[in-house]
């Protein structure tokens, strides 16, 4: 609803338009009225008044110099001039200040009621405007805020092959996310691994810490360089350079590397390699971090490290024609059939224009083959569990012809796909291995470079599958076990609780009950007495 307001010297005139219009049919509230223009900046001074008619001829203050107050002063008022001297004078000067109109005395009701109408109207528009851009303006603030979590999904999702890499679909995201990049704009990926921590976390420690060394490589790794920093799974980071300079890529980030294992070291208690990719277009981007991925998984020896990706040139490169491995294990893992099988399709078509032969479809045959059978290692499952009939046996006649093959890929990647979307163990052969190597040993000092050796793995590595299969870090599943096994000889057995925290691991009692109560909510002594008579 709106406020009028009515100014005239005349009391006439002014009850002539109070009360002798009929208002009810317009959205007014509130209808306040002046004998001069001194009373109606009084009346705008402690009100909002929407529209305002004003007789021009006045006393004293004329309503022209009344408009132009108003517009200094009330903005957001329409003002209708009245006056019964058609000259042209006054309605040039309403004009130029921008008066919403100016009517002849006598004034026909209806007109002036139909003119405050239109007077509303835009008032409405304006008020709808303004209300826009409040509302544009605040989620542009809340867009602005978050638009760095909104980058890194966007990295992981080209990562983890959520989204294409095809020009057609990233130059939209590009414009959307503001990255001044082109599909073929070569990005530096810097591939950040914990080896280990120098102090023992619990998991939300761990995950407060890895947000500091996301933006330490922030500050240290890109630092002046356009780029950002990804978050790629439990103890691992991406910082990904945007089109790096020649200079950058042979002298810089090695030095920036060093740096910034110096200062995780020093500040933030966690060792930490940097693996070095090669400057890539996006659409090689997951390829090549990868490539980095496996580096870091092998390297067993070289700690706090900068190592640097072997060249393109030194690698083997697939042709143009032959399948992006890699992908397509991540498709199987992740259970995408048609993803998978389009990929598929798409290679053969490519095929049947090219001339192969039998080379390379007994090469592709076992690289598929390989390919399978390394999902399924990771994944410690056998072969005969998931191709009953040995279909991957089925070599000599799969190589017949490119159709054949083809049929044959189809199947056997369509059913590893199939089973391994089904497929969900607890946990992996080797984290069973390291979760019974630790009910063992609770008396004993369990590192994580012990369990390590144990299963004969990466100790980063270890700790990111360990979280992945049990949600866990290691540190706070031995504390767990720990305790409940502390808790189980506190209410079955009198043994001395200094006996029982050296049982399960902890020659610091201290320690011992400062944990017991952080998991418990009980001191041991309150646990035991709680659970058991005391005599």
């Amino acid at each position: 609803m709106y406020n009028l307001l009515v100014v005239d010297d005349e009391a006439v005139a002014v009850r002539g338009i109070v009360e002798g219009i009929d208002w009810s049919v317009l959205p007014i509230a509130e209808i306040y009225s002046a004998c001069d223009a001194e009373e109606a900046r009084e009346i705008m001074g402690s009100r909002t008044v929407h529209v305002m008619i004003s007789d021009i001829d006045m006393p004293s203050e004329n309503g022209l110099h009344l408009l132009k107050w108003t517009k200094e002063h009330s903005p957001g008022t329409e003002t209708i001039l009245l006056t019964g001297h058609a000259d042209f004078a006054f309605a040039q000067q309403a004009v130029q200040l921008n008066g919403f109109d100016y009517l002849l005395k006598p004034i026909d009701h209806d007109l002036l009621r139909d003119c405050v109408g239109k007077a509303l109207g835009v008032v409405r528009e304006r008020e709808q405007d303004l209300a826009f851009r409040r509302t544009y303006e605040y989620y542009y603030e809340q867009w602005n805020r978050q638009l760095p979590l909104l980058v890194e999904r966007f990295w992981q999702d080209v990562l983890n092959l959520r989204i294409g890499t095809a020009p057609a679909q990233l130059q939209p995201l590009f414009k959307l996310y503001g990255l001044k990049l082109e599909a073929e704009t070569p990005v530096l990926p810097l591939l950040i691994s914990v080896e280990r921590w120098r102090q023992e976390w619990s998991a939300r420690d761990e995950e407060i810490l890895s947000y500091a060394l996301q933006n330490a490589a922030s500050e240290i790794l890109l630092r002046d360089w356009d780029g950002h920093v990804v978050h790629v799974q439990n103890g691992m980071l991406v910082a990904l350079v945007y089109d790096p300079g020649e200079e950058a890529l042979r002298s810089e980030v090695p030095g920036r590397c060093e740096e910034y294992i110096r200062k995780c070291g020093e500040y933030l208690y966690a060792e930490v390699s940097c693996y070095i990719g090669e400057a890539v277009p996006i659409a090689g981007l997951r390829a090549c971090v990868h490539a980095l991925t496996e580096m870091e998984r092998s390297n067993i020896a070289a700690k706090r490290s900068v190592l640097r990706l072997a060249p393109a040139a030194k690698r083997k490169k697939p042709s143009a024609s032959a399948p992006n491995w890699p992908e397509w294990a991540a498709l199987a893992e992740q259970g995408k059939r048609a993803e998978l099988l389009r990929r598929v399709e798409s290679l053969f078509d490519t095929l049947r224009a090219e001339q192969v032969d039998y080379t390379y479809m007994v090469n592709y045959y076992f690289g598929l083959v390989h390919c399978v059978f390394q999902i399924l290692q990771r994944r410690s499952l056998s072969p005969s569990d998931v191709y009953a009939d040995e279909a991957w046996r089925n070599g000599e006649r799969a190589m017949r012809s490119l159709d054949a093959l083809r049929d044959w890929s189809v199947r056997f990647l369509g059913t590893a796909a199939d089973y391994l979307a089904a497929e969900r163990r607890e946990a992996s052969n080797a984290i069973i291995k390291v979760q019974r190597y630790i009910e063992r040993n609770l008396d004993r000092e369990l590192s994580r470079e012990a369990l390590a050796e144990h299963v004969y793995l990466n100790q980063a590595y270890l700790s990111r599958l360990f979280h992945k299969e049990t949600g866990k870090s290691i540190t706070d599943y031995i504390a767990e076990l720990r305790v409940e096994k502390a808790k189980e000889s506190l209410a079955k057995t009198n043994e001395k609780i200094g006996e029982i925290a050296a049982s399960v691991g902890y020659t610091n009692f201290s320690h011992f009950s400062q944990l017991f109560r952080k998991l418990t909510g009980f001191t041991p002594q309150d646990y035991r007495r709680k659970h058991q008579d005391v005599t």
